[in-house]
């Protein structure tokens, strides 16, 4: 009988496979050394830093190199601030970072989505996204170092992106992609133009996250080579192209951020502030604005920022920053550092920077006519209200218990702080509300002065009648109030004398049901 042939190979094979001792194989790819992941030794001198996170969805990877990219955007940044909070003699501050000196790397926290792109849409994606980074932060409480935190996410194709790109209280929201690099600033190509512009909108949004409002240069600072363009400004479409800066009225908030300082103190306790006087005026060619105030916790600097109303963002408010001495300010801004005057609505809101990093914010408003500053805001000759009283109202919200707002009678107490609210709770008033006032003698006014409630609710159209008896009543008009926080008058069309007042109001400014109001004076 034949035997068949066997190939030597597979019978060495066999018999190896039945082999009682191991077998080594000689792999080369088994022989070549694991890599290991680089490692960093991250440090800070201060106690709070600023937290980057990069959230990454289900359906965007981490882009290439994030990690050494966003580095040296950070750190471009932080030279940025420190340079431009220097020029104005606040030292070389600038925001803290968890930073590996030796190999030029900043503490990034990668966060892993739940959910694809589409679910964190710019338009109401920010919630969710801070829900699963606020869900991080709670499971791992010592990654958290400060109050501030940014956020940036990949996205697939630059051109269209669909994520949050703003600010949102101390959080701040921006974006990544493959060439989001500084290296590419300076040049006219579209990969440069792309760094100015996402760069660029990252600090600008960071500026956000660091307690910044927008504001514009003066026309001198647009002039001055040195300076050119606000960052929080136009700024975010020249960072790293043209002279972009930061404007004194940002660098005196950034003083006293969280982040920008190596004290352990209590930042954003909460601060209160109250004017107790203001005048405005027009001279030599100036807007000149003085006051004093009270404050709880102490002011170091006050931001004055410009803000036409002929649109209805704030990029263009023209800012000027003064250091405070005992509780008093005094600023003059030459009309010929603004661009917007002609006949012009403006806003002047006066921003107070607690040590302590809170903001308290007073607005007025004044107006340009043919090119000259309107001033219709100031103190009065209010006239003395301690007897007057409160003899009807159509509702009043009383449900809050002593010590509580919603009380008519707020609306005369001479406290700012207090404030009158249409019923809201269990009830459903609407407009229009009335209050009747009895000054409880005969008196003569040429005015009424308003202070809204500082928040929701303000009052926006209100009619005007007086009353000897408070049983024939003489209409003074319809009227249109402030949408701002501080008092403002509305003139008579001439000297009235009456005993009893009526306000009816017929909207509010949020077009809601509702209304509130702090206080109602004469004068």
């Amino acid at each position: 009988m034949s035997v068949p042939k066997i190939n030597l190979c597979l019978f060495l094979l066999m018999m190896l496979s039945c082999s009682k001792e191991p077998i080594t194989q000689v792999n080369e790819e088994v022989n070549l050394p694991i890599e290991e992941p680089e490692t960093f030794n991250y440090t800070s001198a201060s106690k709070y830093n600023l937290n980057i996170v990069y959230f990454i969805p289900k359906d965007v990877p981490n882009r290439i190199d994030s990690h050494k990219r966003l580095s040296e955007v950070f750190l471009h940044g932080q030279e940025f601030f420190k340079k431009n909070m220097k020029d104005y003699g606040f030292g070389e501050k600038t925001f803290n970072l968890l930073e590996d000196k030796d190999k030029n790397r900043v503490k990034i926290i990668y966060v892993e989505g739940k959910q694809n792109t589409s679910e964190y849409p710019y338009s109401g994606g920010a919630g969710k996204v801070m829900d699963e980074i606020n869900t991080y932060f709670t499971a791992n409480p010592n990654e958290k170092s400060s109050d501030h935190i940014i956020v940036i996410m990949p996205v697939k194709d630059i051109d269209f992106p669909n994520v949050p790109f703003y600010g949102i209280g101390r959080w701040c929201f921006a974006l990544d992609y493959d060439e989001m690099d500084v290296k590419y600033f300076g040049g006219t190509s579209k990969l440069s133009t792309n760094a100015t512009k996402w760069i660029g909108g990252l600090l600008h949004e960071l500026g956000h996250g660091l307690n910044l409002p927008h504001n514009s240069q003066k026309v001198s600072d647009h002039q001055n080579i040195t300076k050119g363009t606000a960052l929080m400004g136009g700024g975010n479409y020249t960072y790293g192209s043209t002279p972009t800066f930061l404007t004194e009225a940002s660098c005196a908030i950034l003083n006293n951020n969280q982040v920008f300082n190596n004290v352990d103190n209590d930042f954003y306790s909460g601060a209160t502030a109250q004017i107790k006087s203001i005048q405005g005026s027009f001279e030599n060619e100036a807007l000149i604005i003085s006051g004093t105030f009270n404050s709880d916790i102490p002011v170091n600097y006050i931001g004055f920022y410009n803000d036409p109303t002929d649109d209805n963002a704030d990029y263009d408010a023209v800012t000027w920053a003064s250091p405070v001495n005992n509780n008093s300010f005094n600023i003059t801004m030459p009309i010929s550092e603004f661009y917007k005057k002609g006949d012009t609505e403006y806003i002047l809101r006066l921003r107070m920077c607690h040590v302590n990093g809170d903001i308290s914010t007073f607005t007025y408003s004044y107006k340009f006519v043919d090119n000259i500053p309107v001033i219709v805001f100031g103190d009065k000759n209010y006239l003395d209200s301690s007897t007057w009283e409160i003899v009807y109202y159509s509702s009043q919200e009383d449900k809050g218990g002593e010590g509580t707002n919603g009380l008519a009678s707020q609306i005369i107490d001479g406290d700012d702080f207090t404030y009158w609210h249409s019923c809201w709770i269990n009830c459903s008033a609407s407009y229009p509300h009335t209050l009747v006032v009895d000054t409880n003698e005969t008196i003569t006014a040429k005015g009424f002065s308003f202070l809204q409630r500082n928040g929701s609710r303000k009052v926006k159209d209100v009619e005007i009648l007086v009353s000897s008896d408070n049983n024939e009543w003489e209409s003074k008009g319809d009227f249109t109030l402030k949408n701002i926080n501080t008092i403002h008058h509305i003139d008579l069309a001439e000297e009235t004398s009456f005993r009893y007042f009526k306000i009816i109001v017929k909207s509010a400014f949020d077009g809601q049901q509702f209304a509130a109001l702090a206080e109602v004076k004469c004068f």
